[in-house]
């Protein structure tokens, strides 16, 4: 659903300081929701794709247009500095997975130049 694919693929579900992310899906695309909890709360886990249990803990992010489970909209329910926590996280989380696809490539070029260097080896000693 829009506004909550990226962030859903990018983040499990649980607690990350005092924001708690949800990422979910249904039939029709992912689903993400950020809640913030109090000062020195820990979060109730309630299953992968659910809101914490605790009931002092206030959504932030969310659905803010259509019909839930068919044209949902994500965005931002309240403005606050959970905004910039959140676009923190983001930015370590993306640059996180940029590292992992230069380390991913470079392994696969290792293991193709290792590949046509045995290939070279066995055809020469034919």
């Amino acid at each position: 659903m829009r506004g909550a694919k990226e962030y859903a693929m990018m983040f499990e579900t649980g607690q990350y300081g005092r924001l708690y992310l949800v990422s979910g899906s249904h039939a029709r695309g992912r689903t993400f929701h950020i809640f913030v909890l109090p000062a020195g709360v820990e979060a109730i886990p309630n299953g992968t794709s659910s809101p914490p249990l605790n009931k002092d803990a206030v959504e932030v992010y969310g659905i803010t247009e259509g019909h839930p489970g068919w044209t949902e909209i994500y965005g931002w329910l309240h403005d606050g500095k959970w905004q910039e926590d959140f676009a923190a996280l983001v930015k370590v989380r993306r640059t996180e997975i940029a590292n992992h696809k230069v380390c991913l490539a470079e392994k696969n070029t290792n293991a193709m130049d290792a590949e046509r260097r045995r290939n070279a080896s066995l055809l020469a000693t034919y």
